[in-house]
């Protein structure tokens, strides 16, 4: 139909701005809605993360692979580092140091004739210390072990000197070793009189912090038909280190000289074993055989108490 007159121009007209009116008033994206459309900022991070890098990838596995490692590492070198307790081996040649070590050893030793010092690594029921003896039977503690170091040292007269030395302030004993059979007794005393006067001057120095130093003496090979028991060698000795006191006491160094000051074992009087205990030295006799593990049980309830 055609359109001959204004009103039908003014339709079309209108028409077209009932069109352009929807179309403007159709609503614009603001910016708060791109906002809200875009990722969070912590999206980045962690996609990197779930899809990470080869160099990332190799640089993770090293770090989880080597972290365990170091820190078992540091621990064992710190458990390491930690000093066992030391007892030293002292006696005259062939008296059986170095059998009576391995009875105690925690990995087997062969034995030998002792030219040079030897450590091994030794342990005892844990019930055998003196720390535990208060202790329930049914404490899992008992179970364990305690372990310390025995040092075996020569016992040949030229190197006794040097064994000697080797006797320090954190020494926590001394074990010396005699042959229970042995027919004479002096050169043993003499040994024995070097090693009780280094301790006598151990407890005696400034700044030592030690109530009693403890000593035994193993009779060893008491299962021989000739040996003596413990308390006659105490005996013996007690008679022997006296008369080498007496001998070194005298302190003569020649014709026109003065006396040279010597140190006296045990202090004025008779020497005792009694009497090094004022001085802080405890000496016991304790007599077994390496053979069957015999120093097992006397050799342990010694170090434990020394423990």
């Amino acid at each position: 139909m055609e359109c001959g007159s204004a009103p039908c121009s003014y339709a079309r007209a209108s028409g077209s701005t009932a069109q352009n009116y929807v179309l403007s008033a159709t609503p614009l994206a603001s910016p708060t809605h791109h906002i809200m459309a875009s990722p969070p900022p912590d999206s980045s991070l962690l996609m990197s993360l779930l899809n990470p890098t080869p160099l990332a990838a190799v640089v993770a596995v090293i770090t989880i692979i080597l972290t365990p490692l170091l820190l078992h590492f540091l621990l064992f070198r710190t458990h390491s580092s930690t000093a066992l307790p030391t007892f030293l081996l002292l006696g005259p040649a062939s008296s059986g140091k170095t059998t009576l070590m391995t009875t105690f050893a925690s990995s087997p030793s062969e034995t030998r004739t002792s030219q040079s010092p030897l450590s091994l690594e030794c342990d005892i029921l844990a019930s055998l210390t003196t720390s535990q003896k208060f202790r329930s039977t049914n404490d899992p503690s008992l179970r364990g072990v305690h372990r310390f170091l025995l040092q075996d040292t020569p016992g040949h007269g030229k190197l006794r000197a040097r064994a000697i030395e080797m006797i320090a302030a954190d020494t926590r004993g001394v074990v010396f070793v005699v042959d229970a059979s042995a027919q004479e007794w002096s050169d043993t005393a003499e040994y024995l009189y070097g090693v009780l006067l280094r301790l006598q001057l151990l407890q005696d120095a400034p700044g030592n912090k030690r109530e009693v130093f403890p000593v035994l003496v193993a009779c060893n090979k008491s299962d021989l038909f000739t040996a003596l028991p413990a308390g006659r060698i105490r005996s013996v000795l007690e008679g022997e280190v006296e008369k080498v006191r007496e001998g070194r006491s005298k302190g003569i160094v020649g014709v026109g000289e003065e006396e040279e000051e010597v140190e006296v074992l045990g202090g004025v009087g008779r020497f005792t074993f009694e009497s090094l205990e004022e001085l802080g030295v405890k000496v016991v006799f304790k007599g077994a055989s390496t053979s069957k593990d015999g120093w097992r049980v006397p050799l342990g309830e010694w170090v434990g108490e020394s423990l």
